[in-house]
């Protein structure tokens, strides 16, 4: 049986989801470790990470199995890195840089098959390899799809009433960095210009049933946006989640060792 999207259920039931950026992680058993850390959904990089196809469809089918969401970050809002991206097996699209409502409008048509989309039918991946009458498949995908956009710049934050009242679209999650770069507040996320902002958005996107998500390097930061209403909450990245272990662990044995 195909897996139901647990994290688009649990958005719509009004609860938190949490998962880390995946962009440096290449093997089964990390996919693995991130379930069993009780995460939702991996936040699979497309447009940092230098990941290739091959690799990409591996991962997510690993995630299918081991019953934690596949979503894929695109490079770009472009129908052949979108549908790409889906016909790997993943359960959602995060769409990076949206300022508008025709791109929001552009990348639900391009994740939905008719008559919601215009997403093109074919391959085995997009539904784990198991066999689906067309309509089936067709109706299944329709409903399970996640559609996420970033807002990332000023622009994106102006057209919020118009980006979060496209149908169909599930999650508006921030891009702090380069939304911080856009506002003149590079890097300081709780500046607050930008927690105003922030919260614009998540007002906005409340009115018309969608939900919000921040992206954070530390789980505690969470703690505000949380506060603000969010509930899609990427949380921390797959590298830096080890080199914060490894130099946790530097420090103890220097603490004991008295080495410098």
């Amino acid at each position: 049986m195909l897996q139901t999207n647990q994290v688009k259920a649990a958005l719509k039931a009004g609860q938190i989801v949490t998962g880390p950026i995946v962009a440096e992680t290449r093997t089964v058993g990390m996919i693995k470790k991130f379930k069993l850390a009780g995460h939702d959904f991996l936040f699979l990089d497309m447009e940092h990470a230098m990941f290739g196809w091959e690799t990409m469809v591996n991962l997510v089918q690993s995630a299918l199995a081991f019953g934690i969401s596949p979503i894929v970050r695109a490079t770009d809002l472009s129908y052949p890195l979108v549908a790409r991206a889906l016909d790997t097996g993943a359960q959602g699209v995060i769409i990076p840089r949206v300022e508008s409502r025709e791109q929001v409008e552009a990348a639900v048509s391009f994740a939905k098959y008719p008559p919601l989309g215009r997403r093109g039918a074919g391959g085995d991946g997009r539904t784990a390899f198991e066999a689906l009458s067309v309509k089936d498949a067709v109706d299944f995908l329709n409903d399970e799809t996640l559609v996420v956009v970033q807002i990332e710049s000023q622009a994106g934050v102006d057209a919020i009433e118009e980006i979060a009242s496209v149908p169909n679209l599930d999650v508006v999650l921030i891009g702090p960095q380069d939304l911080s770069i856009s506002l003149g507040l590079h890097g300081q996320f709780t500046h607050p210009d930008f927690v105003e902002t922030l919260r614009k958005v998540v007002t906005a996107c409340k009115k018309h049933g969608v939900a919000t998500g921040m992206v954070e390097r530390s789980a505690a930061a969470h703690k505000l946006w949380f506060d603000l209403g969010m509930q899609f909450l990427v949380t921390n990245t797959d590298a830096n989640m080890i080199f914060q272990a490894a130099s946790a662990d530097v420090a103890t044995i220097k603490a004991f060792t008295n080495e410098p």
